[in-house]
């Protein structure tokens, strides 16, 4: 079902937020390996529960993982995968030691960062700028064809290495969204041939094609890439064969992978230290975010408008 984007940002699905990790805070602890072994739950009635309690009609398609570690004592990280349509979206929710009992919800060890469970299933090699050692890391879900995530781009970009040139690093990750942007996946996956070739020439591919974003569709992308290539004296012929090819698809793949799993409801959406922040958000928001993160409590520094676009999962209780 499509929608009128809200709140200024291209939305792909309603979904339950979990927030989570990243570089920039310490990671957390894995789970146990002592841990006892994750309870058998029945799936076709959790997830015949989950239809009812969420308001998911019959169209949705309800799919439960089995339960594996978390990192919370006598709990369990379940994972369910709804789709409808082309559409699609993970939810995670946590069962206890018996099967029994779940949270639908952020999940708090006050002795650990808030964020723990997600700094543990964040991606961590996607391409990058600001030091490594930065004390805070944005990674950010991003989508070439949306324009909201033109205008995030700008803000990050304008202003991160300026205002904080030791302190940030962000990080790019893909999540295009195929139903609603048809060139996305192409373009991402050209970022990446680009990037084989030449590392430092993603960011300019990554500035560049935001620049030009409206004057990109699906039939031109190539000879925009391949002109783009040439201007980076990369060669085009091997840059058209990369795309040509699909030889970038896998890395795409794994990054909207990563970014379903976290259950991200819209493009863009920025992870800060693991703090899911949705949506293009200004500047001046953005910077208190950052100030926030530089002047963490010390104790838990060591633990861990315009319509777009918008694709829901079917529900009746959309009002919250």
């Amino acid at each position: 079902m499509l929608r009128a984007c809200l709140f200024r940002a291209c939305f792909f699905i309603v979904g339950l937020t979990i927030a989570g990790e990243a570089p920039g805070i310490a990671a957390p602890a894995q789970p146990s390996a002592s841990q006892n072994a994750a309870p058998k739950i029945d799936k076709q009635k959790f997830g015949d529960y989950v239809r009812y309690a969420e308001g998911f009609p019959a169209a949705v398609q309800i799919a439960v993982d089995d339960p594996t570690p978390s990192p919370f004592k006598g709990y369990y990280r379940v994972l369910v995968h709804l789709s409808s349509g082309p559409q699609k979206l993970d939810r995670l929710y946590y069962v206890s030691a018996d099967g029994q009992q779940f949270v639908a919800g952020n999940l708090w060890d006050i002795n650990r960062s808030p964020f723990v469970d997600t700094l543990q299933h964040l991606p961590t090699t996607g391409p990058s700028f600001g030091p490594a050692n930065a004390k805070v890391t944005i990674i950010v879900f991003s989508d070439f064809e949306c324009p909201y995530c033109r205008e995030l781009a700008k803000t990050l970009r304008d202003n991160i290495p300026q205002k904080y040139p030791n302190d940030v690093r962000v990080m790019f990750e893909d999540f295009p969204i195929d139903a609603i942007h048809k060139w996305a996946r192409a373009a991402a996956e050209a970022s990446h041939c680009i990037e084989r070739e030449k590392p430092e020439a993603f960011w300019a591919f990554h500035d560049w094609i935001f620049e030009h974003q409206q004057e990109v569709d699906s039939a031109n992308l190539g000879d925009k890439v391949a002109a783009f290539a040439k201007q980076q004296n990369l060669d085009p012929t091997k840059i058209s064969a990369c795309m040509a090819s699909h030889a970038t698809a896998e890395q795409v793949n794994a990054s909207q992978k990563a970014g379903q799993e976290l259950q991200i409801s819209r493009t863009p959406t920025l992870f800060i230290n693991g703090r899911m922040v949705p949506g293009a958000i200004s500047w001046e928001q953005l910077d208190t975010v950052i100030k926030m993160e530089l002047n963490r409590p010390k104790e838990v520094a060591s633990s861990s408008a315009e319509p777009c676009c918008e694709i829901t999962i079917p529900s009746v209780g959309k009002g919250r």
